[in-house]
């Protein structure tokens, strides 16, 4: 078992399409349920923590919590696609975009 100093401390927190996450949500269960759960989660090919997290955003927001992800990223992707259009390239140097229409 690795040593509880030996784990990495991470400075920020994750952030998700509604901001931060850093609100802990307990409950407690019985013995038998908990292991249908963690069955549950196995199947499913994910851990206790994404499948709670994905019940508590869906019972609230009626969406999963990957979908409003998703959704967030596909709004910034159009969002991007938009001002790319009315702007023209906003690349860098860099990015080989000169600007210029071909």
């Amino acid at each position: 078992m690795p040593n509880r100093n030996d784990v990495p401390h991470f400075a920020r927190g994750i952030s998700g399409p509604l901001g931060k996450l850093d609100r802990d949500l307990k409950t407690k269960v019985d013995e038998y349920t908990d292991a249908l759960f963690r069955q549950h989660c196995a199947m499913r090919g994910t851990d206790v923590a994404t499948m709670l997290r994905n019940f508590v955003y869906a019972s609230v927001h009626q969406k999963t919590y990957r979908q409003m992800v998703l959704e967030k990223l596909n709004h910034e992707a159009q969002y991007e696609d938009a001002l790319h259009k009315l702007i023209g390239p906003f690349g860098g140097p860099e990015s080989g975009e000169t600007g210029e229409v071909a």
